[in-house]
């Protein structure tokens, strides 16, 4: 079996215990290992077992504490569970296509102006401001303190308009910067599009 005992285990009874385990389930954690934050339909696609039987095997790994499980409305997220809950949270968010757009565009070039995130991704306004929402909400970005606000002009002939914005950044720039380039920002972006089209409504 080729699963990084290291990278969860830190001894040989847990790796006894592994070993103890069915194939499937192995399978399962090496999958969850490779792919953390990956969703309940991509791991049954992966792994090719019917519902029934992936749903019993991935409960026994979370009862006995092999996997850490995130739930949220209409999502729930599988990672090996050394993974502390700020590494899930951008992790979770990198596997998205939206929110991998917009934490990759504050990673390179905050702090930005939200309107200047909807013209770099060329998302609608609504979908923009329900990621940066979700995205306040669990922690992954900040606004700046007003003094670092800056004035927004917009040119309208001979007149030019100026207003206060609001600046987006990391909140934490170090953690993103270890994660951004390892993920697979597109292996469940189908869902996630309907998933913002819905909760969007």
């Amino acid at each position: 079996m080729s699963y990084k005992f290291d990278s969860i285990y830190n001894n040989s009874s847990s790796e006894d215990l592994l070993n103890s385990l069915p194939k499937l389930q192995q399978e399962l954690l090496v999958c969850i290992d490779e792919n953390p934050g990956i969703r309940y339909r991509e791991l049954m696609r992966m792994i090719k077992f019917p519902n029934g039987v992936l749903s019993y095997h991935i409960d026994k790994l979370e009862k006995m504490d092999l996997v850490n499980v995130e739930r949220k409305s209409r999502i729930t997220r599988f990672f090996p569970r050394n993974i502390s809950n700020d590494i899930m949270g951008i992790l979770g968010n990198l596997r998205s296509q939206t929110s991998y757009e917009i934490i990759k565009l504050l990673y390179e070039k905050g702090p930005i102006s939200q309107q200047e995130i909807i013209k770099y991704t060329r998302k609608a306004a609504s979908t923009i401001s329900w990621q940066m929402k979700k995205l306040l909400d669990e922690n992954i970005i900040c606004i700046k303190n007003n003094d670092s606000n800056y004035d927004e002009n917009k040119e309208f002939g001979s007149n030019i308009l100026s207003k206060k914005v609001k600046l987006y950044d990391l909140l934490n720039r170090t953690l993103v910067n270890d994660l951004i380039y390892k993920t697979n920002k597109y292996i469940d972006s189908v869902v996630n599009n309907y998933s913002e089209i819905i909760d969007s409504l």
